[in-house]
């Protein structure tokens, strides 16, 4: 008898301990979807709405791990304040989440915005998490991705997670080796007609985002805004791109440049004339940064950078007549050019409001990633984590929802205009994208430098600061430059 009752009280209590921690239980779960629910303190308060993304990212991330996956994952969905999508898909990895239900979700998730983001969350899992088999599966799933997905981001995601094995001198947490069977995959596409896709590769093997126009956004930034000049030379603007346009995902490599030297030796031998280090990939200031051909090509003049778009424009089979420049000789100090620059489909140059627009790729925090500093890492080589030592290859850091790599630090990219000057009004609030009036290039007319460098800090890596730029035949250590092209 005393035996059965001492059974019958056990089993109370079992029923009693699981009743009480499926109500605890259900209070944490309905306290993680409150904090998700919060309204955001006000947008100048940058410090309070950083310290509740991080809120609201460890609450997703608790509700994924007790599997809430919708509620979870909606917090991975783009808004104009990204940060606690950013800190999901930086910490998730670490916190003992289960990555094959990610993997599962990923298969059969319709929103493009989250699936971009659970292929940057799997860059978070190691090899105690992810098996040989699982990561040998994904892996087939993915390369057919890229391949054929439609959507940049996804693209740019896929090409981040499998390309590189190591971030600078660190190894991934979690090595995925595909970098051969990518660069395979990348010249059987290259030069193709593009149809259905928002992206497609050049005959030098360059990806580039398709931005279907035109667009309108707000360029600057607010005047709360951390390191923004006192001037208004960042002043808020509504701007217009009234066109279709195109945009490397990556910088303009060695490897890349090298091949237009080698096709153009006339052009190689002034520039070495020019004070050019040497531009070859074995040049003694490669070897002194300790750069290889992936690495982001320095030195370079703006007459230069496009100079190249036009040997790229004749490359792709782009009639001479939609070129964007002269002939190469008559690129240089002192030329003029076509008043329909951004009218032909020829490669050239960024304007300043094209860059920016892609730089926030949907978002209007500070960064396209949110505002916070210790997230810049993630995105950047800045001299926070390169002390100024080197810039890095393309593409290791990781890309923005637009498909972009290093549009922040790494290296100073050249911008197509000349300068503008906006303020803050009635009367200038809004602008248009359109071919500058002046259209004498020289050194009179400095042009953009975008995007901060491996050898600045974080305050000059922000998508709305604007500079007074370099004259168009500078060379610096820090400046390079990616391309773009208007779409018909």
């Amino acid at each position: 008898m005393e035996k059965k009752l001492l059974v019958i009280t056990a089993v109370c209590c079992c029923v009693l301990i699981t009743s009480v921690m499926a109500q605890t239980n259900a209070a944490l779960i309905a306290k993680w979807k409150s904090v998700l629910n919060e309204p955001p303190p006000p947008a100048n308060n940058l410090a309070a709405r950083n310290e509740q993304s991080k809120q609201k990212a460890q609450a997703a991330i608790q509700l994924y791990r007790n599997r809430k996956y919708n509620e979870a994952l909606a917090v991975l969905k783009l808004t104009e304040d990204p940060a606690a999508r950013s800190y999901f898909i930086r910490d998730l990895g670490t916190s003992g989440a289960s990555a094959q239900q990610l993997i599962h979700q990923l298969t059969i998730m319709k929103d493009r915005s989250v699936r971009r983001a659970i292929i940057l969350c799997l860059g978070g899992f190691d090899s105690t998490a992810i098996t040989r088999a699982e990561q040998r599966s994904l892996t087939n799933y993915l390369l057919q991705q890229y391949r054929d997905e439609p959507d940049p981001g996804i693209h740019s995601a896929i090409d981040w997670l499998l390309r590189y094995d190591q971030e600078g001198l660190h190894p991934r947490k979690l090595g995925w080796h595909q970098n051969d069977v990518l660069q395979k995959i990348d010249s059987e596409i290259a030069n193709k007609i593009r149809t259905t896709k928002n992206w497609f590769c050049t005959s030098q093997g360059q990806t580039l985002a398709v931005i279907n126009g035109p667009v309108n956004y707000m360029m600057g930034t607010p005047d709360y805004e951390p390191g923004r000049d006192k001037t208004e030379v960042e002043a808020l603007h509504h701007e217009q791109i009234p066109r279709s346009f195109a945009i490397a995902t990556k910088e303009v490599t060695v490897a890349q440049f090298q091949r237009f030297l080698d096709a153009n030796p006339d052009v190689k031998n002034l520039a070495k004339t020019a004070g050019l280090k040497d531009p070859s990939r074995d040049g003694a200031w490669m070897q002194r940064l300790g750069l290889d051909e992936n690495a982001p090509q320095l030195f370079v003049t703006w007459f230069e950078a496009a100079q190249y778009c036009n040997w790229l424009s004749e490359q792709d089979g782009i009639p001479e007549s939609q070129w964007c420049y002269p002939t190469l000789k008559e690129i240089k100090e002192g030329m003029t050019l076509p008043g329909s620059c951004l009218h032909r489909t020829g490669y050239r140059l960024p304007t300043e409001a094209e860059w920016q627009y892609v730089c926030r790729s949907g978002t209007t925090t500070m960064r396209s990633f949110g505002d916070a500093e210790e997230l810049l890492s993630e995105y950047a080589w800045f001299s926070g984590n390169t002390f100024n030592q080197r810039p890095f290859p393309v593409g290791q850091l990781k890309p923005n929802d637009f498909g972009l790599f290093d549009m922040y630090g790494n290296v100073w990219e050249w911008g197509q205009d000349l300068i503008k000057s906006y303020k803050t009004g009635p009367k200038d609030s809004g602008w248009v994208d359109r071919d500058d009036e002046q259209l004498v290039v020289s050194k009179d007319f400095k042009r953009p430098r975008l995007g901060g460098s491996y050898t600045y800090s974080a305050d000059y890596l922000r998508s709305g600061y604007r500079n007074e730029g370099y004259i168009p035949d500078e060379r610096r250590d820090n400046v390079g430059f990616r391309i773009a092209k208007t779409i018909e």
